[in-house]
């Protein structure tokens, strides 16, 4: 069996630490460098398509939607942020750092709804994931929210032929989401106001010819999707590697997405991020190393999506005692 493991910022959340596993497998094993932009970007082209090809279509059919209504016509990921001034600049904060419930997702959306129909019709789905089903497609290139939450956001907004058009309709909704009784019931309670949308994802289901994955471990509704898609087996993301080692099988390809580093590195909330890189030490990276030293894994290949280094290792590689750990922080400058 071969095991992928999808671990995006752990060489950036893990900078400080000392990762004996994830040292191991990087040190010891044959390292491979990647161009993706972002996480996003690395799971479509995992699967033959185009950087970002749809990504709120095949989010949207792994987050539940029915892949008859998937399969409609063009979508926008239309998640639900937060906008805070910052001197003379607006500042990204998403779901991950504020909490919505779906009775106030669905008041909000139900807002969206009547200013932008018929040109616009947002589906909250998911509390933190709202999808926006398009009268005509979008010919500009939309940023995921993982890549400017944290940041000042001029540099991530839509790019492109009718990104003014795109742009006037995040404006819109901030000004409609301003004064809504949702939000003012959130700041009463002294919580952060959901005062915008944001706009990415932009595209159409597609037929995805490639299947590089037998079985896909995820809560990530991109990385569900696409497994659908192709065909693969999906699941959520087992508590540890152990509980799913139990009955894991002999054979096969098998995506194991953990994502639980990219929010607090968004935030530089270092001490939050470098807890939860010791317990993916303790839970994955160290148990399936184990694995790997007893034959019970092939080969476990251990993927920073964000930092673009990947390193597969097969359990002679675990021999070459020469090729000493190094700090995980040392890959950062590595050259491409």
């Amino acid at each position: 069996m071969h095991v992928h493991l999808l671990v995006p910022d752990l060489i950036a959340a893990a900078a400080e630490l000392r990762l004996d596993a994830a040292e191991t497998l990087l040190a010891r094993g044959r390292r491979i460098r990647n161009t993706a932009a972002s996480t996003e970007d690395w799971l479509a082209t995992s699967y033959g398509l185009e950087e970002g090809a749809a990504a709120a279509a095949f989010s949207l059919l792994g987050d539940g939607g029915a892949s008859s209504i998937a399969g409609e016509g063009w979508w926008l990921r239309a998640d639900p942020v937060h906008l805070r001034i910052d001197r003379d600049t607006l500042v990204l904060a998403d779901s991950s750092v504020f909490p919505i419930s779906q009775s106030e997702a669905d008041s909000l959306t139900a807002s969206l709804n009547t200013h932008f129909a018929p040109d616009l019709e947002i589906h909250a789905l998911h509390p933190e994931r709202w999808y926006a089903r398009l009268k005509s497609p979008s010919l500009s290139r939309h940023h995921p929210v993982t890549a400017g939450r944290g940041q000042a956001i001029p540099p991530f907004l839509p790019q492109g032929s009718d990104a003014m058009h795109w742009q006037s309709i995040m404006n819109e909704a901030q000004m409609l989401l301003h004064e809504h009784p949702v939000n003012e019931a959130r700041e009463a309670r002294g919580e952060l106001p959901v005062n915008s949308i944001w706009l990415w994802g932009a595209g159409k289901t597609t037929a995805v010819d490639s299947r590089p994955f037998d079985r896909v471990l995820s809560d990530d509704p991109l990385a569900r999707g696409l497994g659908m898609t192709s065909g693969a087996s999906v699941a959520p993301l087992p508590a540890n590697a152990a509980a799913w080692l139990a009955g894991a099988p002999e054979s096969g390809n098998t995506l194991v997405a953990l994502d639980a580093l990219r929010a607090p590195t968004s935030y530089a909330e270092t001490d939050v991020a470098g807890e939860a890189a010791l317990q993916l030490e303790r839970d994955w990276f160290a148990p399936l190393l184990a694995a790997l030293c007893a034959g019970r894994i092939g080969m476990l290949t251990l993927c920073d999506s964000s930092n673009g280094i990947t390193s597969e290792t097969v359990r002679t590689d675990l021999n070459r005692f020469w090729r000493r750990r190094k700090p995980l922080a040392h890959y950062t400058d590595t050259p491409k």
